[in-house]
């Protein structure tokens, strides 16, 4: 049985034993591996059904789960390219290694998410809830991450390549050898952070906020810069 099937039969099978049988012959029968045609032969609501379900490697290519209940949800190393996630809920859902190029998570809740090695190219993250998200070598070159809060959270190895981070929230969370050369970090709360070793060349940091941020081997940051950083309040780690 392709992984597919399986995924949406595991997910049914609380039904009376007679049931099952017959719903999996249907989904057998049925001319399509696409996941969401499948859940619906199943009558299955994506919006509400999907919480803590095992949907790892899958095929989710353009998914409208607008608002959905996703928490706790095993979505590793699935495709979700130009996924429609806005305003869902992804609280502790284990997202590593998915790929998230282009998605749309404006407004969602991850908080506590697992995101390791996602890639969040141009991704949407605008209002997102990010507390406490594991995004370690996470790829979020582009992304839209405006007034995001990742307080918390782990971003070591994260690349942020031309990110748009204006008045994200990033207090106490670890950046260490972040990517952030071009990013726009207006507003960006760094207070607290330990930034060692993260490369702000040609980022925009007007009017960020560094107070007892943690910093060290900074690449792109002139003595004038550096200065200026310590007259917010950063610390420089020798």
């Amino acid at each position: 049985m392709p992984y597919t099937l399986w995924a949406v039969c595991k997910m049914v099978s609380e039904r009376s034993l007679t049931q099952l049988r017959e719903l999996i012959q249907r989904i057998v029968e049925a001319d399509t591996d696409d996941f969401f045609e499948l859940a619906k032969i199943a009558g299955l609501n994506p919006a509400r059904d999907l919480a803590s379900a095992n949907l790892s490697g899958l095929d989710l290519r353009s998914a409208h789960l607008v608002k959905a209940n996703l928490v706790a949800t095993n979505f590793a190393k699935a495709n979700m390219v130009n996924a429609d996630l806005t305003e869902a809920s992804l609280i502790n859902a284990n997202l590593m290694a998915a790929n998230l190029i282009n998605a749309k998570l404006n407004g969602a809740s991850l908080v506590s998410a697992d995101m390791m090695g996602a890639s969040l190219i141009n991704a949407q993250l605008l209002s997102a809830n990010l507390a406490g998200v594991n995004l370690t070598k996470a790829n979020l070159n582009h992304a839209d991450l405006r007034r995001a809060v990742l307080i918390g959270c782990k971003l070591d190895d994260a690349s942020l390549h031309l990110a748009s981070l204006n008045h994200v929230d990033l207090r106490r969370s670890s950046l260490v050898n972040a990517d952030f050369r071009g990013a726009n970090l207006y507003g960006t709360n760094f207070s607290h952070a330990d930034l060692r070793w993260a490369d702000f060349s040609d980022a925009n940091l007007a009017g960020a906020i560094f107070e007892k941020a943690v910093l060290g081997s900074n690449s792109g940051l002139t003595k004038e810069a550096a200065a200026d950083l310590r007259r917010r309040g950063a610390i420089f780690d020798q």
